[in-house]
């Protein structure tokens, strides 16, 4: 009888070793990528909110970090229990959540992926929001000490008009440093115009801006150059 209950206790060893290996080779899968998430948010909340979501427990929640300042970017990588709980989990894009008043954009990490690539997936693809150096195109001048003298310009368009020059800050901030959020208004009736000028200190945040709310809903209108 001894020799039957190892027997037992075997079996079930090399039954949980592949059940790893599956999960493993489905993780990638299994794992969404979320953006437009507000600083103070952490991985506690972002984890809380999908368990609710999915009724079911998050495996990983890995915000991405600034090596330099160690603040999240406003991006997370979330890991789901099982690949059934992706297309709920993606049902929350573009609504707001509990713990922020701005809403969150969910993506497949194979869009993801791709889009580090350089190649657009059908899922992703980014709209009109388009960058300029402030310069007009000169190359990007740098300083002895390597910094970098002019800021880099993000065009935003079809903001509605409820929207405000500080809801803008707020939301455009998360992707990097902000010099400038300029909303252009109308002299005449004091309304927005529908349109504002952003200026970041890196490109590599400006890019990042561009391609993560390129036709993403704010208002209930895509935003558009």
């Amino acid at each position: 009888s001894h020799g039957s209950r190892s027997g037992g206790r075997g079996r079930s060893r090399s039954n949980s070793s592949a059940v790893a290996q599956v999960d493993e080779a489905t993780k990638d899968q299994r794992t969404i990528f979320v953006s437009q998430l507000v600083m103070r948010a952490d991985e506690r909340d972002i984890s809380r909110y999908f368990r609710r979501k999915v009724g079911k427990k998050v495996r990983d929640v890995i915000l991405l970090r600034d090596k330099r300042t160690g603040r999240h970017k406003g991006c997370a990588y979330v890991e789901l229990s099982s690949l059934n709980d992706v297309d709920r989990a993606l049902e929350a894009t573009g609504k707001v959540p509990d713990f922020q008043r701005f809403p969150i954009l969910i993506k497949r990490t194979e869009a993801e992926k791709n889009l580090l690539a350089g190649t657009t997936s059908a899922s992703f693809t980014p709209g009109s929001i388009t960058t300029s150096s402030i310069t007009g195109g000169v190359p990007l001048q740098l300083t002895s000490d390597g910094k970098r003298i002019e800021a880099q310009k993000v065009y935003v368009g079809s903001i509605d008009r409820c929207v405000t020059q500080a809801q803008l800050h707020a939301l455009f901030s998360q992707f990097g440093q902000l010099d400038k959020v300029l909303l252009q208004m109308d002299m005449n009736t004091g309304m927005s115009r529908g349109f504002a000028f952003l200026s970041y200190r890196d490109p590599k945040e400006a890019n990042l801006a561009i391609q993560t709310m390129s036709g993403q809903m704010l208002a209930g209108r895509p935003l558009e150059a």
